[in-house]
């Protein structure tokens, strides 16, 4: 009974330590997901299409509506993207300058956003080291 007993304890301990092993493990993957690069083309791509959908869709609902003033403050884009206008033509040109601007945006805000995380995690691992250095006698 003593061995049996004794049998429990140690498939208790086996038990807490694969869940402590598994919880890290979990933890790890939580980390890794959250300091993932982005894509730079993915999200440039991703981005440019939805900017240039919306610029034409806009474009293309206020030609529809018509008017006497079509479109005043699009017109304004004219000034941005050389040869666009408020009709069916200027909504193909305004597609294009779309995606090609939420393109570079993305592009850029993805680019940007990894520079910055590599930094922060190189200065993080330096800190560890440095921490790690100066603790090294505390171990053993």
């Amino acid at each position: 009974m003593a061995a049996k007993a004794q049998g429990e304890g140690d498939d208790g301990r086996d038990d807490t330590a694969r869940r402590l092993e598994a919880l890290k493990e979990r933890r790890r993957e939580a980390i890794r997901r959250t300091f993932r690069q982005l894509h730079a083309l993915a999200l440039g791509c991703a981005i440019g299409a939805t900017a240039g959908l919306a610029v034409a869709l806009a474009t293309l609902l206020l030609w529809w509506r018509g008017g006497p003033k079509v479109g005043e403050n699009l017109k304004v884009l004219a000034s941005y993207f050389p040869g666009y206008s408020v009709d069916l033509a200027g909504a193909m040109v305004g597609a294009v300058y779309g995606f090609a601007a939420g393109f570079l945006g993305g592009f850029a805000v993805a680019a940007f956003r990894n520079a910055a995380l590599r930094v922060v995690l190189a200065w993080l691992r330096s800190s560890a080291e440095r921490w790690r250095r100066r603790h090294l006698l505390d171990e053993v």
